[in-house]
């Protein structure tokens, strides 16, 4: 009876590969194994990084690769301003600049990152982009002396304004407070407001905050006036800049994963039966109009396609994870999922208002807070993609744990090509592209 047994399975064996070999639909079958075979081999090689793709892997997904080339620019950068002798004429902003840039800094244990973050906005800078831009460094320590970058000499070179607090004994008396009690939700909105109003000062249309561990990518200020120019067009001339809070510079893959929002994610089911209904209607007509593929195209065969082949590639769809599916490009709306505040760029007419909401509120996380002003407001919020910016702080100014700081992070950024990049930057600036420049 055992003999009898193996016997049956071994030559019902031999039926299934006769019939994988020798017919239409076992053909079918075999190739459309070896096709999604490929398929996912080529898709654990190139979505690796997406931390919502199925073939996410967070072995190197961390590691820096164009960033590294960004801070070796910015450091080369920086170094000419700080020698001590004669170094090139100092750079600063024209008269009537465009953007407020305002860089957020406080001393951090064991490493700083302010020099490689400003060096990276400037570096590689256009003479007409360094005239449209003002930048001013805040040093947020109540004794600055004891930031490693303070009064360095290349601060006098390159930023137009680099300082600590200049407010009365009493408000500082109470920075000391929260800086000694590590209260950073009440001291870090307070921050936030000073640098908001000092760029209020300087009458720029536009007002950009940055957070001192940041790198910033080749050609990110023009891309960023083209999508304020752009916002602008979008928005309408009779709304102007009433409509929209901010349009941020960085954003995490993170957030941008597939959700109930997302109807063809919330109707999975019917995705996969359109897509086998549609490639069975295609079949039929092919079928019926083309005499010889009916040798080929017969019923097994359709059953194959159909039920095996197009579902399991629909599937694949799916696991490459939305943000691979539908890149975002160009300025984009994120009234939701928006993260942090490493970069973000406010019309002038919206700060006075934000400034009294974060004044009210006078603690919390700066960029809830922000959020919620927007909610409150019905402001839309905007983004650039990809993203101009990686946060590349592996140690928080405010006691944030690891794994947070590690969410915070543009997962495809460190696949910029240097190369490429500089060359888009020539095109639009060279180009007379660049509005305001």
């Amino acid at each position: 009876m055992k003999y009898s047994a193996l016997t049956w399975v071994v030559n019902s064996i031999r039926l299934l590969l006769h019939l994988l070999v020798t017919t239409s639909a076992g053909k079918t079958f075999l190739a459309s194994v070896f096709l999604f075979t490929l398929t996912f081999g080529w898709c654990k090689v190139r979505f690796w990084r997406d931390p919502h793709s199925a073939f996410f892997d967070d072995t190197h997904v961390y590691d820096l690769k164009y960033s590294l080339t960004r801070e070796h620019e910015a450091r080369q950068f920086i170094s000419a301003y700080n020698a001590q002798t004669d170094g090139p004429p100092a750079l600063k902003a024209s008269p009537t600049p465009v953007v407020c840039v305002a860089v957020t800094t406080v001393k951090r244990d064991g490493v700083n990152y302010l020099d490689a973050s400003v060096g990276s906005l400037l570096a590689g800078l256009y003479p007409q982009e360094r005239s449209a831009l003002s930048v001013n460094v805040l040093f947020a320590d109540t004794d600055p002396r004891k930031h490693p970058s303070w009064e360095q000499q290349w601060l006098n070179s390159l930023v137009d304004s680099a300082a600590s607090y200049n407010v009365s004994n009493e408000v500082m008396g109470r920075l000391r407070e929260l800086e000694e009690s590590r209260n950073y939700y009440e001291k870090g909105v307070y921050d936030y407001v000073y640098v908001l109003e000092r760029c209020l000062q300087t009458n720029t249309p536009y007002i950009a905050i940055f957070e001192d561990d940041i790198i910033a990518a080749d050609g990110w200020l023009a891309k960023s006036l083209m999508g304020l120019s752009t916002l602008g067009s979008r928005i309408g001339s009779e709304k102007t800049e009433k409509d929209w809070l901010y349009m941020r510079l960085f954003y995490t893959e993170t957030s941008l994963s597939w959700s109930e929002d997302d109807f063809w994610y919330r109707n999975m089911p019917l995705a996969f039966l359109l897509m086998s209904s549609a490639t069975l209607v295609i079949l039929l007509i092919i079928r019926r109009v083309s005499t010889s593929a009916r040798r080929f195209l017969n019923w097994p065969t359709i059953a194959v396609i159909c039920l095996v082949s197009v579902p399991a590639f629909t599937g694949l769809v799916y696991m490459t994870g939305k943000y691979n599916v539908m890149p975002l490009q160009g300025v984009v709306e994120m009234n939701k999922h928006g993260c942090c505040t490493q970069g973000m760029i406010f019309p002038r007419d919206q700060v006075p208002d934000l400034i009294r909401w974060l004044e009210e509120h006078k603690s919390g996380q700066t960029d809830t807070l922000i959020e919620e002003y927007a909610d409150s407001t019905g402001l839309r919020r905007f983004a650039y993609a990809p993203p101009q910016l990686q946060h590349v702080g592996s140690r928080s100014s405010r006691d944030n744990l690891d794994i947070n700081t590690r969410s915070t992070w543009a997962f495809w950024f460190e696949e910029n090509d240097p190369r490429v990049l500089a060359r888009e930057h020539e095109s639009l600036v060279q180009g007379g592209r660049v509005p305001w420049i």
